[in-house]
């Protein structure tokens, strides 16, 4: 989703240049310059190393990003990956796959708007495409 003409003209209205049209790195550009105005406990806004080395492993550089943007497009990286994932796999309900978390095989239920799959019998267990591996000719409706 873009950034809107709200965030872009409060962002104007405090000074910030927005280094995106994405909707959620425009909103922590914008947390981050108000945060100390409207939060008693603000929080260390320099990125985390680990972040940067996890970012550097999905072949993007946060280093000059605020702790809360990197986060953010970190989170952009692993969805964009995720969805990737579900098409190549041909990710469905009724599909199997092995939960590399547990060594389990599971039947995808249904995938949720954020790429989650949830898994039939897990009681709300699910797990992200890039937490599990593929089964070949799985289809077990």
């Amino acid at each position: 989703m873009k950034s809107t003409k709200y965030q872009k003209r409060i962002a104007a209205k405090l000074g910030i240049q927005l280094d995106t049209t994405s909707f959620n790195i425009a909103a922590a550009q914008i947390l981050d310059e108000i945060e100390a105005a409207i939060s008693k406990h603000t929080h260390d806004q320099a990125v985390s190393e680990k972040q940067i080395i996890f970012a550097s492993e999905l072949a993007i550089d946060v280093s000059d990003n605020s702790r809360r943007v990197a986060s953010v497009r970190i989170g952009q990286a692993l969805d964009k990956i995720n969805r990737r994932l579900i098409k190549q796999w041909r990710l469905m309900p009724g599909v199997s796959v092995k939960w590399k978390r547990w060594d389990r095989i599971m039947v995808i239920s249904s995938i949720a708007e954020n790429g989650r799959l949830w898994f039939k019998g897990g009681n709300g267990l699910g797990a992200f495409p890039l937490e599990i591996e593929p089964i070949r000719d799985s289809k077990t409706r």
